[in-house]
């Protein structure tokens, strides 16, 4: 299950109205694209827009596939996947026409997430002690001799009083949550399997504003950017501001960051050294250690002896987005970032995509070295382009195959990683040995992650690792404020879009990242393969700019002869004489 958006209800809308699709389903599309993540999606809604017929399946009843953010109960559901309904499906007989020359070849069962695992922290029941003792409190007067009328008064008002303190102290009392609590309030949660942040001025934005796909969408801007300094979590001075208001760093340690940081902006590509690494460029700067551990882990988040131009890249991408929406670098998509799959599809449905969800993939079917149709439900497919995601891809069909994966893990607690009067969106970069940091994103019911009482904790890492042990020696989290725990590994692929068929491409899965840049470059990559030469995703008119009839008014005018004029109110009337 996933939480009822405007884009979540206006894409099940569509597939309520077509209970019974497969009869009316047209047998050929131009593209035909498998899989709801954000690579497939966002190719579904470019090739849409441009007037190219676009069927998009997907055998799961959601969106987003490995993108996808799930209520309570949807996560639940989604972590005890049904396998023997898998297996029977499977071993169905196909039964679909042939033509001289073509091979059906059954689509791939390659698994994307393993070593799943969940914990659970508090199984009590709801915590009623402060109720209990305030009926303790009430009954304890039973029996006794009454008072005289005006000690009953006074006794009368101060019951009032005590009871109204009662109340306002079980109003506020925090609950003690177990399972059955989570699962009452389950459509209050918005859980991400991959979590992403958005740069400000990120290629994520860009896409969204320049596609006019931003008005499907809701964001936050996060408020604060910490780093692990000497076993403390500390915020990580990024603006002039707060380089100028930190007690971490000394004065004289201010005005070389702030040269520093005003440098990377001014700097020009051509001028920089490519025989120097980033670590020997920070030293070039007079950076103390402790500067360069704010610059190194939390700013441009590269490591030492990686080249100067990437590092100074990174630096330039994390300064050139402050203050755009807020006091740091970054955004947090409102409901999760299994929302921008939802926004991408449902650009695709409104340029006239075609969604089929929940159904059967049964295979491709192969002549001379290409895609000439997919079976779904038992009907045949035709199309001219193919796109599936890397678990769909028949292994005898794999191009290349470099295989990554990425370690998640997902913590509800009942207190923030860093306490404050107000509720904080949080970026946290732990280093690690070889250079892998953890990213850690927390967010609370500001951002309808969870219900009030609650904090949502992601972790992602690239590699295998034990991200809930590495978490706890870090102190970052505490088994007495944890609720529940969720850790599993990504599987993707990072061979290339290409297959061995001329006209199918593979979206692989997420990778670990902060940003989209991957996803988005995948995605034009495999729709310059398809389209060459057209726009990707060029700006959707917005619905007043739309003219209803314009292709009517213009057949009629090429019946008759007539000039294309677009008949406004000031001409009506002399069209209607006319």
């Amino acid at each position: 299950m996933q939480t009822v958006t405007a884009s979540s209800w206006h894409l099940h809308k569509a597939s309520l109205l077509a209970p019974s699709m497969t009869e009316t389903l047209p047998s050929e599309f131009e593209v035909v694209v498998m899989g709801t993540g954000l690579v497939e999606s966002m190719v579904a809604a470019a090739s849409a827009r441009m007037g190219h017929t676009t069927l998009h399946v997907d055998t799961a009843k959601y969106y987003g596939g490995d993108w996808a953010a799930f209520t309570w109960e949807g996560l639940q559901e989604w972590r005890k996947v049904d396998e023997g309904v898998e297996k029977e499906e499977k071993d169905q007989e196909i039964n679909v026409e042939l033509e001289e020359g073509e091979e059906l070849v059954a689509f791939g069962e390659n698994k994307t997430i393993v070593n799943v695992k969940e914990n659970w922290y508090c199984d009590k029941i709801v915590d009623k002690e402060v109720a209990d003792s305030a009926d303790k409190d009430v009954s304890s007067n039973d029996g006794l001799e009454q008072p005289p009328v005006a000690e009953q008064d006074n006794n009368m008002k101060t019951n009032e009083t005590l009871e109204t303190s009662i109340q306002a102290v079980i109003k506020d009392a925090k609950p003690e949550w177990n399972r059955e609590t989570l699962l009452s309030q389950s459509r209050k949660f918005n859980l991400d399997l991959t979590p992403r942040l958005l740069f400000a001025r990120g290629p994520m934005v860009e896409l969204l504003i320049s596609s006019n796909i931003s008005r499907y969408t809701e964001f936050k801007s996060v408020t604060r950017v910490l780093t692990l300094l000497e076993g403390k979590l500390e915020q990580v001075p990024s603006s002039r501001s707060d380089v100028f208001n930190t007690k971490h760093i000394s004065v004289v340690e201010k005005r070389v960051l702030m040269k520093f940081l005003t440098q990377c902006l001014q700097e020009e590509e051509g001028e920089q050294d490519t025989s120097k690494t980033f670590g020997d460029y920070l030293k070039s700067h007079k950076l103390t250690p402790n500067l360069t551990h704010f610059v190194v882990h939390s700013i441009a988040m590269t490591p030492l002896d990686c080249p100067q131009s990437t590092g100074l890249q990174a630096t330039r991408k994390f300064l050139s987005s402050l203050g755009r929406f807020g006091p740091t670098p970054f955004l947090w998509s409102m409901y999760g970032t299994g929302e921008l799959p939802q926004a991408f599809c449902r650009l695709c449905a409104v340029f006239g995509g075609i969604y089929y969800l929940g159904r059967s993939l049964e295979g491709v079917v192969v002549k001379d070295g290409k895609a000439r149709a997919v079976v779904t439900e038992g009907k045949r497919i035709s199309c001219q382009y193919l796109v599936m995601p890397g678990s769909k891809v028949p292994t005898n069909l794999i191009l290349e195959k470099k295989e990554v994966t990425a370690s998640r893990a997902m913590f509800l607690t009942k207190e923030s990683l860093l306490p404050t009067e107000k509720e904080q969106i949080t970026f946290l970069s732990l280093p690690q040995e070889g250079d892998r940091p953890v990213r850690v994103v927390e967010v609370g019911p500001g951002t309808a992650a969870c219900p009030k009482g609650l904090h949502v904790m992601h972790a992602t890492v690239e590699g295998e690792m034990e991200l809930e042990d590495v978490m706890k020696e870090e102190g970052i989290i505490k088994d007495e404020e944890l609720v529940y725990s969720l850790t599993f590994t990504q599987v993707g692929n990072k061979g290339g879009e290409k297959t061995k068929l001329e006209n199918m491409w593979e979206a692989s899965g997420p990778v670990a990242e902060l940003d989209f840049d991957v996803a988005i470059e995948q995605a034009r990559e495999i729709y310059k393969g398809m389209f060459p030469g057209e726009d990707f995703l060029p700006r959707a008119p917005d619905p007043e700019e739309i003219i209803l009839g314009g292709e009517e008014c213009e057949e009629k005018d090429n019946v008759t002869g007539e000039s294309n004029e677009e008949i406004t109110p000031e001409n009506e009337n002399d069209a209607n004489n006319d």
